[in-house]
């Protein structure tokens, strides 16, 4: 494969695969799963039962959004057919052809198979220094990286045409230096299109009140129409997430960095009165105009944020006055207050929000 193969040319959309967003495989780019790899083999390995996820460049994902959140996600949606697929690349902004591919090797023995079959082609990889039997190869003359992580039980293969020929980042296997390396100019390649604050013209006004709701949306109460029909509103992205065990609705302002998830009740794709609040997350404050009922305000210094609450409405007091966030005592909501990561807790600044109703959830 040259790994710039159109996406097309690979799947059969008679199968069952899905696409969208994983940041634990790695934030800036979309992923095409496979869940079972019959129909492929890694030059003669079959990969039959084996997890194919393949690699797809999209532009829309080249923020700091994602990382700024924190913690691992997964967004992803079936299809069916190539206007289904179009109409998901066109909304990352993605390209039609893979550049990588990844194999979810949980197998021992197929992990030696493949790790034999690259030795025998490309000679002794190179230690990868962040884990205890990663090893890598940056071959040159084929465009392509190839980073066996059997720690994790990954093996990924790159077309590196179009990134980074001094370094390599991902949550498998760590920094990677080839050489010359300067890790700002890659950071700030692999989210480039970050919004500045600046950018932002439109700014929503926002209220949460005493109880930790949002603008009059009741968590556990309100329904997705309510939303729908509600000031708030604007600019955001509609996705179905079909987890068997919690399926969701969730609302996407990637402008104002606004997000709100809703349970998905039974024939709650097309019946938005079925699908209830479950939760939001407000990710910067700088995009939005937010007051609190209760007296908190925006950008407070964690102290003063704390002295305000009260010691004891604060989950584990003295372990998370040392973290980046705080936990508010609730009976039927978790409730986080984020702050930024400064060394200094006196400088730590009250900058984002997340709020969900408390499981059990039904779906």
């Amino acid at each position: 494969m040259t790994l710039e193969e159109p996406i097309t040319n690979l799947i059969d959309f008679k199968d069952k695969h899905v696409i969208g967003v994983e940041t634990v495989e790695y934030p800036f780019s979309l992923f095409i799963e496979v869940e079972n790899g019959s129909k492929f083999s890694f030059d003669g390995i079959d990969l039959k039962d084996q997890k194919v996820l393949f690699q797809v460049n999209a532009e829309a994902l080249k923020t700091d959004s994602i990382t700024k959140a924190g913690g691992g996600h997964i967004n992803v949606e079936s299809f069916e057919n190539k206007e289904k697929l179009d109409s998901v690349l066109t909304k990352y902004k993605a390209d039609q052809v893979i550049y990588g591919f990844r194999v979810v090797m949980e197998d021992k023995n197929l992990q030696k198979e493949l790790l034999k079959k690259i030795e025998s082609k490309y000679g002794k990889g190179t230690k990868n220094p962040n884990t205890d039997n990663g090893l890598y190869w940056n071959l040159k003359k084929e465009h392509q990286y190839i980073f066996f992580a059997p720690d994790y039980d990954r093996l990924i293969v790159l077309n590196n045409t179009n990134l980074s020929k001094t370094c390599y980042w991902d949550l498998m296997n760590g920094s990677i230096d080839f050489g010359g390396c300067d890790k700002e100019v890659y950071s700030k390649e692999l989210m480039k299109n970050t919004r500045k604050v600046a950018d932002v013209k439109e700014k929503p006004t926002l209220v949460i009140d005493q109880n930790w709701n949002l603008d009059g949306l009741v968590l556990g109460k309100s329904n997705e129409t309510d939303f729908v029909k509600s000031s708030l509103n604007q600019s955001f992205e509609r996705t179905l997430m079909w987890d068997d065990a919690h399926p969701q609705v969730i609302y996407e302002n990637n402008t104002n960095h606004i997000f709100l998830q809703f349970t998905l009740n039974n024939g709650g794709a097309e019946n938005q009165k079925v699908n209830i609040l479950e939760g939001y997350y407000i990710e910067d404050f700088n995009q939005v105009k937010v007051s609190f009922q209760n007296g908190i305000k925006p950008f407070s210094r964690k102290v003063d944020v704390m002295k305000l609450i009260g010691k004891d409405q604060i989950v584990d007091y003295d372990e998370v006055k040392f973290a980046d966030y705080l936990e508010i005592k609730n009976p039927d909501y978790q409730v986080k207050l984020l702050f930024s990561h400064d060394k200094d807790i006196n400088k730590e600044l009250f900058e984002k929000i997340y709020v969900t109703k408390k499981p059990p959830f039904k779906p």
